[in-house]
């Protein structure tokens, strides 16, 4: 998802302002240009990159072994069951998180919203 900024901003400044916001999450770095916040361990969005006219921001694992024992599990099980699994259990958590640090960012940089993947499950019923 894309969100459109106004106001220039650093990946550092991004994660001071969410984890006042946010003290349930826990924020970190992985590698440069990369910020992860993560409720649990399911449940994690990432903020890719610093860009001047938009802030993206992807659902996703909050750890690394999270990311690895999806995939260990999908090559262990072949591939339907893992994924239903995590469509129906892990994505609707991991979207919310993302959709709550994209109207907060949205709200403290920018307005309106692009999202550039659109998914069935990003749809608010």
């Amino acid at each position: 998802m894309k969100v459109p900024v106004e106001k220039p901003y650093t990946l550092a400044e991004l994660k001071l302002k969410l984890e006042e916001r946010f003290p349930e999450y826990k924020i970190t770095f992985r590698g440069p240009k990369v910020l992860v916040i993560g409720q649990g361990k399911v449940a994690g969005a990432q903020i890719i990159g610093e860009k001047k006219k938009f802030i993206r921001i992807n659902e996703g694992f909050p750890t690394i072994g999270g990311q690895m024992l999806f995939i260990f599990t999908v090559l262990l099980f072949c591939i339907m069951i893992p994924f239903l699994v995590y469509l129906l259990s892990m994505k609707p958590k991991q979207v919310k998180l993302r959709d709550n640090v994209a109207d907060y960012l949205r709200q403290e940089y920018g307005a309106g919203a692009i999202n550039t993947n659109p998914d069935l499950l990003d749809d608010k019923l």
